[in-house]
């Protein structure tokens, strides 16, 4: 058991724990040595055997605040310092979120058949961009390089925007005419395309 990576995973749906488990462990490097359902037991694991934890980020199905998190932020602070957030979100502020509270890596769970390269990488020290990550990352990367073309009044425009006002609130916050924004929009569309 020494020469093998050894493994927590902290998932609250059962059956995924279980394939989880199954299908990391017929690699021969890898053995899952504890298993959490929920925050609280996360929070009551001895860290000390462990070297990786694949987390899962909504500890329950009602979990608006991603309790995942806490438990990531929590196991970094006691020197786990190899943590796979496994989720099935894919969004831009959650993705970084997780990468400000010390995750190593973000998978989907329909990329589960990537999860044991994902655990060999954290054990080796590496911080890696899954794909599911990567594509996001990329995308708003783009976006942002685009907005840098943008003037300024076209960048307070794109940013309400993209904060989901309409027209007619973005003209009332900016205290312009629907009109104005019509034309700023059609401008700045062209501009990011």
């Amino acid at each position: 058991m020494d020469d093998k990576i050894k493994l927590m995973i902290v998932e609250d749906d059962l059956v995924w724990m279980q394939s989880i488990s199954d299908y990391v462990q017929k690699d021969d490097d890898i053995i899952v040595v504890e298993q959490a359902y929920n925050k609280e037991e996360a929070l009551q694991v001895d860290c000390t055997n462990i070297d990786v934890v694949l987390l899962d980020l909504s500890l329950s199905i009602d979990d608006e605040n991603f309790s995942g998190l806490e438990v990531a932020s929590y196991l970094y602070k006691k020197g786990l310092k190899k943590i796979i957030m496994l989720t099935s979100w894919d969004e831009k502020d959650i993705i970084l979120e997780c990468f400000d509270t010390g995750v190593v890596n973000y998978i989907t769970k329909t990329s589960y058949r990537d999860i044991p390269n994902a655990i060999r990488e954290a054990f080796r020290g590496k911080v890696s961009l899954h794909a599911d990550v990567t594509n996001v990352l990329v995308g708003e990367l783009r976006k942002e390089r685009k907005v840098k073309i943008l003037t300024p009044t076209e960048r307070e425009v794109y940013t309400l925007k993209e904060q989901g006002l309409n027209k007619s609130q973005i003209a009332d916050k900016l205290y312009k005419s629907v009109e104005t924004i019509k034309r700023q929009l059609r401008i700045i569309k062209s501009k990011m395309q």
